[in-house]
């Protein structure tokens, strides 16, 4: 088909345009500054610890305490989030704290929902010599899926699949000899009728068992009132949860009519529109709520999950109607509706396609990432079940094609399958913390002027401790031996904060080491490399770093 083909072509141009401008996200709030950072050496008391996330905090289900190191609360209790700036939570101390290490240990909920808690280790005085405060790490952690968070939520993707597939299927794709068979119109009604009810089911769930995570409730002490009421008054997923709600009801009113009326085409639109609005919904609590570029993130998370739901669901109806294969009245109908299910199955691919790729440049920072950390194994997964599942619809396109049934059923039953997993590898992804909490370590060589050749190494390049390593080598590649000092200067490029600069030692000829703590906030810093030769020339470059929390 001639549309199809520009079709795509217009949807290609238009996210190669979108590529240019990736939106980069952590998935989860990360601290970026903290009073004081993680193992800093204070010599007065402070009279507040603070906290700033990369992003907004939700107003629930917060906290931050400060204990002594024998476990004394320290703080007045009066913590929360600071009125004019909603990222920072901060909290009064008691005055003059003795010397002595302490910890603050905080939670907050991002605003895509998911909470994320730790502990900042700092230090009064320095009296306490007998241990390497130093290896005390900000144990920050974010939430990791369960079972009934699994369960839940596939059951929510699978239903809502379900339904707009089915609808998208009776609308552009079912042969018009089969929209007015009995049989056909009887199957669609049972499939539309579990789907729903399923739906129904899985979203009234999902907001106790949003509440279960938030708050770290049990599901007994989540029921209660209180908490459902403050996760409907003061979170983003509770105020989803009450427009889910809502196209619910009227979802209800509609598809009652739709089956009484015998499918009439504008109750089919309504209630399909009414399906991609819960799909869309669901876009709003996912992790490209978090971003900075919300109306580009939020498009491509929407337009990912229709296309993943009309192919599924379509997929669905095909084996639903497989009877019909076996019927030499409807057997040539049948396969007609494969052939012209696979055109539009093109299309479904390249906006399934494009839209991934977009999206994992916001949450994957490197290609090492993808087998480093649970975010980019789980994506790898993904990507490998898409191509198996592209490799199923390959098969079933040349059997449709060539009229063919035998063993049609056996790979539709593969394909869908193959796409009932990736969903559920869909919902870690949209809980895990991403890979950009992780990026690993780090390492990049550049050429500085005078064509030297310079390269930075840092490990494990997190908030806090690091190993810096310089690399100098000349034209030749061979180390550069005339050198008198090596500094890097360090400026963070999400906040100001000024330069720190540290001096490195020298290990053999043309390598150069240090460890410090410069990195006192994740995200972007600007690392210069700064030689000084012993004729008094400089060797230059700058390095872009970017640093994770975890």
């Amino acid at each position: 088909m001639k549309w199809i083909r520009n079709g795509s072509l217009v949807i290609a141009v238009l996210y190669l345009f979108l590529f240019i401008y990736p939106s980069f996200a952590s998935a989860h709030a990360y601290i970026i500054k903290s009073t004081p950072y993680e193992n800093e050496i204070v010599n007065q008391a402070p009279q507040k610890v603070m906290i700033q996330f990369d992003e907004t905090i939700q107003p629930s289900f917060h906290s931050i305490e400060v204990f002594d190191s024998e476990g004394k609360r320290m703080d007045q209790k009066n913590g929360g989030i600071d009125p004019k700036n909603p990222s920072i939570i901060e909290s009064s101390l008691d005055e003059n704290l003795p010397d002595g290490t302490y910890s603050v240990q905080w939670r907050v909920v991002s605003s895509d929902g998911h909470p994320v808690e730790g502990v900042i280790p700092f230090q009064i005085g320095n009296g306490d010599t007998s241990q390497d405060h130093s290896d005390n790490r900000n144990e920050s952690k974010g939430y990791l899926p369960k079972w009934d968070l699994i369960m839940i939520r596939w059951f929510q993707y699978v239903s809502n699949a379900c339904f707009v597939g089915i609808l998208f299927f009776y609308l552009f794709v079912l042969n018009k000899e089969l929209v007015q068979d009995r049989k056909v119109n009887h199957t669609f009604s049972k499939i539309i009728k579990l789907s729903f009810i399923t739906l129904v089911l899985s979203i009234s769930l999902s907001l106790p068992l949003q509440a279960t995570i938030e708050s770290g409730l049990s599901w007994n002490k989540a029921l209660s009132i209180p908490v459902l009421s403050e996760m409907l008054s003061y979170t983003q997923f509770g105020k989803t949860w009450m427009i889910q709600i809502g196209c619910l009801f009227f979802l209800l009113i509609f598809t009652y009519f739709l089956l009484k009326k015998k499918f009439k085409p504008f109750l089919i639109w309504i209630c399909f529109i009414l399906g991609i609005g819960l799909l869309l919904s669901k876009s709003f609590t996912s992790h490209a709520a978090s971003t900075t570029n919300v109306y580009l993130t939020i498009s491509l998370d929407f337009l990912h999950l229709l296309s993943a739901s009309i192919w599924i669901g379509s997929l669905m109806t095909l084996i639903a109607l497989i009877p019909l294969s076996r019927n030499v009245d409807t057997k040539k109908q049948y396969v007609d509706s494969i052939r012209r299910f696979s055109k539009w199955g093109i299309v479904l691919v390249i906006v399934l396609t494009i839209t991934g790729i977009i999206s994992s440049l916001s949450y994957i920072p490197n290609v090492k990432t993808l087998l480093t950390t649970n975010y980019g194994r789980v994506l790898s997964g993904k990507v490998l079940l898409l191509v198996i599942m592209i490799l199923f619809a390959a098969v079933n396109f040349v059997k449709g094609k060539q009229s063919r049934e035998k063993g049609l059923p056996s790979t539709l039953w593969g394909e869908l399958i193959t796409g009932l997993i990736v969903l559920v590898l869909s919902v870690l992804l949209t809980n895990l913390p991403s890979a950009m909490l992780s990026p690993g370590p780090y390492k990049e060589a550049k050429t500085g002027n005078h064509g030297s050749y310079i390269t930075l190494e840092v490990t494990p390049n997190i908030i806090g401790k690091n190993t810096f390593v310089l690399f100098l080598k000349d034209q030749q590649g061979r180390p550069m031996k005339n050198i008198e000092q090596v500094t890097l200067t360090f400026t963070s490029l999400d906040m100001d904060m000024g330069e720190d600069i540290k001096t490195l030692i020298k290990v053999q000829a043309g390598k150069y080491k240090a460890q410090g703590m410069n990195f006192n906030m994740a995200g972007r810093w600007n690392v210069h490399a700064h030689a000084l030769t012993k004729d008094l020339e400089t060797v230059d470059t700058d390095f872009k770093v970017l640093v994770g929390s975890q």
